[in-house]
């Protein structure tokens, strides 16, 4: 799942940028793992891959400049969650674009209570560690993104860290590793080698962030390359594709699959076995 011009993280540019591709990859992934969901809910597969583009999202969240809001982003929230009633889908937890709107009101915090010292920062990684079962309940992915954002704030502000390198990358593998197991157990029926795939894919995006910076690759345009463009309006307007598209889906869905996707028979919590635990 993802968000777009989720970001103002650049100028814009005529020339095809890192953030084009590293947001045009997460879209991809999305797109492949809503496939899944929606229309082959036993090929497992596509699942595992496209839970690989949730990181890149809160990410770029943490990495971004903007601490800026749109309204549109709200009205973009809103209308997924219409669009969750409609098709008989649950109410809780609401559409990641809610915890990427609450990760961009936080990452400041985050950021800055997490450096104080190295008590402080492992004490970040457990305290959003503990929170995301509960946090689980009402927004996707919970404050498992917020690890996400945390590690685009270090990226971001890499020179100002002064936390060891090691610790850093403890700190993305800690992360990864616990969101590949979480995940592993939301998803039903993970083989071995799934979850072995889960694993190495995590590693080689942490390893992907990590080393991201952004870039411009003034070369490559529309007018040398015109096929770029399509990179550059999926990286330069992913609210507006993710919305669009989940709304065809759930429209061809309720279509096809009307025992899953029932006009208006929605549900309050998904994990409501969870929330009865919590209370």
């Amino acid at each position: 799942m993802a968000l777009s011009g989720v970001l103002k993280t650049q100028k814009i540019s005529s020339a095809l940028t890192s953030y084009d591709l590293l947001k045009a990859l997460a879209l991809v992934l999305m797109v492949v793992d809503h496939v899944g969901y929606f229309f082959f809910p036993e090929e497992i597969w596509l699942r595992v891959i496209g839970r690989l583009s949730v990181p890149i999202w809160f990410f770029l969240i943490g990495y971004a400049r903007s601490r800026e809001i749109p309204r549109l982003f709200w009205i973009m929230a809103l209308v997924v969650v219409v669009s969750t009633l409609i098709s008989g889908e649950y109410l809780f937890p609401l559409n990641i674009i809610f915890t990427l709107i609450l990760a961009r009101m936080s990452v400041d915090w985050l950021y800055r209570h997490a450096l104080r010292n190295r008590d402080a920062f492992l004490g970040m990684f457990f305290l959003l560690l503990f929170a995301a079962l509960p946090s689980l309940v009402f927004v996707e992915y919970g404050t498992l993104g917020f690890l996400f954002t945390l590690m685009g704030a270090l990226r971001r502000h890499k020179g100002d860290v002064s936390a060891p390198r090691q610790m850093i990358w403890a700190f993305f593998a800690a992360s990864g590793f616990v969101y590949v197991l979480v995940q592993s157990l939301l998803l039903p029926s993970l083989s071995a080698g799934q979850f072995v795939f889960f694993v190495a894919g995590m590693m080689v995006l942490s390893i992907l962030l990590y080393r991201f910076e952004p870039c411009s690759f003034e070369r490559v345009n529309v007018r040398s390359f015109p096929p770029v463009a399509l990179l550059m309006l999926l990286g330069r307007r992913t609210l507006e594709f993710y919305v669009l598209h989940l709304l065809v889906f759930r429209a061809v869905a309720m279509v096809l699959d009307p025992s899953r996707f029932a006009f208006g028979e929605f549900k309050v919590f998904a994990f409501s076995q969870l929330l009865s635990l919590l209370l």
